[in-house]
């Protein structure tokens, strides 16, 4: 349904329902009148009450009061005709020739209801004290406070019944308008949605003619015989680790007793120890030829491992092993190579070539991190405008869905 749709609804509405909404306002204008007359029947009516009653809470007055219960409700109706002119002190009647909206007659309602009941609290409490003699006195303000209360029943009813055609009016123009700013959103994202795309798109190309730069770098030979030399390193890092790393907390607790005292050892060792448990591979690496540290602190955890570190059989097994695998060079291969690969990739590196094309590479990495996190980030804005757009959609399906409704309802009903 569209905005001139909605629009032709309300015209028909306005047409066919000329009569009850002409008679709304009648009964609303006569309503107002009727109120606007006894809200100020009641502010005379208390303004009186207080100038009969008001001498004759005086000093003098009260001495010509025979009875306490006299006294008493005088005090009550005195004070309730004070509450109850202040309460309507700011009461206004709408102007009974304007047209009230249906918020506006919701509003009123509200104010006149609150006020009421407020003034109901009070008179309760007041004719609890108050004698029958007091009748015909509090006539003067409670005979036009009841006519309120009947006008605001009517009131009700006017707002239930006639007047349910014009909030139905106004219900369609404020659809209507809203049809309108969500057509204009649902335009906005989608044209948003394609802006995106074609960011993402520029984005998804620019990142792959970056990966082809960084194919080619990577192929200069400087460049590849320095990687792989650095994977190889690796490889045998971790190699030599599946050696050594299962012996760190061993490491650790020699070091510890040796330290508090309750074993007896060498603190070269316990140096050993220490560097090893903190970091096994590089302390293995940077040991000179025949590893004579390592050796000796494994040489001396077998001779002393079980009596005074009560370490278990397998872990005093397991030094062994590889005590003799140590001894017998076979973990050396592996540092050579190691050491042979670090010279060979230190001297690489330091030539011109390698630096120019390594700095290039570097650069070029980073602007394809750089590239991917704006994609992702573009992506993330691609799919929130999505969800904007659906649940826009969605709105605006709803809208035009109700504007249906009530104008089906409002037609309906038979004048």
């Amino acid at each position: 349904m569209s905005e001139d749709e909605i629009q032709s609804l309300a015209e028909s509405i306005k047409t066919q329902k000329k009569k009850i909404i002409q008679l709304a306002y009648e009964k609303s204008k006569k309503l107002l009148q009727s109120m606007h007359k006894n809200s100020e029947k009641v502010k005379e009516g208390c303004k009186k009450i207080i100038e009969e009653t008001e001498p004759k809470l005086t000093e003098d007055g009260m001495k010509k009061i025979k009875f306490r219960s006299q006294f008493e409700s005088l005090k009550a109706i005195n004070a309730l005709a004070h509450y109850i002119s202040q309460q309507f002190s700011d009461f206004q009647v709408p102007d009974a020739s304007k047209k009230l909206t249906s918020i506006e007659l919701n509003q009123f309602i509200r104010i006149v209801s609150r006020l009421l009941t407020d003034t109901n609290r009070e008179k309760s409490a007041a004719d609890s004290v108050m004698g029958i003699d007091f009748m015909l006195k509090k006539r003067t303000f409670y005979n036009p406070l009841g006519k309120l209360g009947s006008d605001l029943a009517n009131l009700r009813d006017l707002q239930k019944e006639e007047y349910s055609i014009i909030k139905s009016l106004e219900d369609l123009n404020d659809l209507n308008a809203d049809v309108k700013d969500l057509l204009e959103k649902i335009s906005l994202y989608k044209e948003e949605q394609t802006q995106l795309q074609t960011e993402k798109s520029a984005l998804e190309e620019t990142i792959i003619e970056a990966e082809r730069v960084k194919s080619r770098l990577l192929e200069n030979p400087l460049i590849k015989d320095s990687r792989q030399r650095g994977i190889r390193m690796t490889e045998l890092e971790i190699e030599i680790g599946r050696h050594l790393n299962s012996f760190k907390k061993t490491f650790k607790k020699y070091a510890r007793e040796i330290q508090r005292g309750s074993v007896s050892g060498d603190f070269g060792l316990v140096n050993t120890a220490l560097a090893y448990e903190k970091q096994p591979v590089q302390s293995f690496l940077e040991e000179e030829e025949g590893n004579p540290e390592i050796i000796a602190l494994m040489e001396e955890l077998i001779k002393v491992g079980k009596s005074d570190l009560h370490l278990k059989q397998k872990s005093i097994n397991n030094l062994t092993h590889e005590l003799k695998a140590l001894q017998q060079g076979k973990m050396d291969l592996w540092k050579d190579e190691w050491k042979g690969h670090l010279t060979q990739k230190e001297e690489i590196e330091e030539s011109l070539e390698f630096k120019t094309v390594n700095n290039q590479l570097t650069q070029c990495e980073e602007k394809i991190v750089a590239l991917r996190a704006n994609l992702t980030e573009k992506e993330e804005e691609i799919t929130l405008n999505k969800k904007n757009l659906t649940q826009t959609t969605e709105s605006l399906s709803e809208r035009r869905q109700r504007a249906k409704d009530i104008a089906t309802e409002v037609l309906e009903i038979k004048d």
